[in-house]
């Protein structure tokens, strides 16, 4: 099969969707890798080393795309919808429950698109998109604590105080919402530089096993609406990390509760790539990551991992070439057939939407 690797053209989006040593396991199996020039560079992938593995490379986007499969990290962008075409498998992220031009899209040229964030196991477990999660997590972390800061690097000054405090200055405060792997990662990395955090988490169960993990170092509550309401106002840093997979992000925050943090302090939504979990949240770029709203600094970035794309393309790498392998070595219809989790990543397929949870969140019939 010819697998096409196109180069991300999102604003600064710096990773690829197959290492050197993946693409040379591909051809080590007999199938035809295609990368688009210079799709590696930012991950610090040279061209040399796609054509040590075996690969091609492309001149032009329009030969990466050319290919049976196309795998990609993030969803196409409009200037890209004129590669789509029946016939055509694309599998990478696409978080369609917050892009209904592309759903629309992909609909009308019959393209069978597989979402990393919907491949899902039997228990219940997102094997593709954990990985970026947990790099999601930490980086979320980092930007937060430096948004924080008076100097950071935009317009907008943070509160200016130290997260992790010292002896006599209070020490900062950051409030995550949702338990999963950003939202670990997230509590692991402030926890780390002496933060207070308190983690809250709407599944009992799961928030057992988190007190067992984290055993002290991170203050757990099970998520109420008033809970959340009575820590705002004493919130340094808020992390959004709620998740329904497939469907729009949980709206868990008004205008007005966003206006009960202190002036300065922070929010980052990194449920934006499914919609945001307030009525403040709207997309940033790298270019411009952060905006005000209610005296509260948002940084909302669909793609929190692209500011690490060399750690970031190998973590997702090593979790999505085995379904690249099944998608290639069995052909599409055979690959679905055989693999349930596989299966339920195909959000859009014969010209219609067959996620339930997608098709839900944007209105379409089944």
């Amino acid at each position: 099969m010819q697998i096409g690797i196109p180069k991300e053209i999102k604003n600064r989006e710096h990773r690829v969707a197959m290492t050197p040593e993946g693409a040379a396991m591909l051809v080590a199996a007999g199938h035809d890798v295609v990368v688009e020039t210079a799709a590696g560079r930012d991950s610090g992938f040279a061209d040399d080393a796609y054509l040590q593995a075996g690969a091609r490379i492309s001149r032009s986007a329009a030969e990466a795309w050319n290919s049976e499969l196309v795998v990609k990290v993030k969803e196409p962008l409009p200037e890209e919808y004129g590669f789509l075409r029946p016939g055509l498998a694309l599998f990478t992220f696409l978080h369609l429950a917050a892009d209904e031009q592309l759903a629309r899209e992909l609909v009308r040229k019959e393209v069978c698109a597989i979402g990393y964030e919907t491949v899902q196991l039997e228990s219940g477990r997102l094997p593709l998109l954990a990985p970026m999660s947990q790099v999601a997590g930490r980086v979320a972390a980092q930007l937060g604590v430096h948004f924080l800061q008076r100097e950071n690097g935009t317009e907008f000054p943070g509160r200016g105080i130290l997260i992790g405090g010292l002896d006599g200055p209070p020490t900062g405060r950051a409030v995550i919402l949702g338990g999963g792997n950003v939202g670990r990662h997230a509590a692991e990395s402030l926890a780390g530089l002496g933060a207070e955090v308190i983690l809250l988490e709407a599944d009992p169960g799961h928030l057992q096993s988190l007190k067992e993990y984290f055993s002290g170092r991170v203050e757990l509550q099970l998520y109420a609406a008033d809970t959340l309401k009575q820590l705002l106002p004493g919130c340094d840093l808020l992390v959004g990390a709620a998740l329904v997979p497939g469907e729009h992000a949980p709206g868990l925050l008004k205008r007005s509760d966003i206006g009960q943090m202190p002036r300065g302090s922070v929010f980052v939504d990194v449920s934006i790539d499914q919609g945001g979990i307030s009525e403040t949240s709207r997309p940033t770029s790298y270019e411009c990551p952060v905006y005000v709203e209610q005296g509260v600094l948002h940084c909302c970035l669909p793609n929190l991992p692209a500011t690490v794309p060399e750690t970031s393309t190998w973590a997702l790498t090593r979790a999505t070439l085995p379904y690249v392998h099944q998608l290639a070595d069995l052909g599409i219809d055979e690959a679905l057939a055989a693999d349930a989790a596989l299966a339920l990543g195909v959000n859009i397929r014969k010209g219609r939407v067959v996620h339930a949870a997608v098709a839900a969140a944007l209105g379409f019939d089944r």
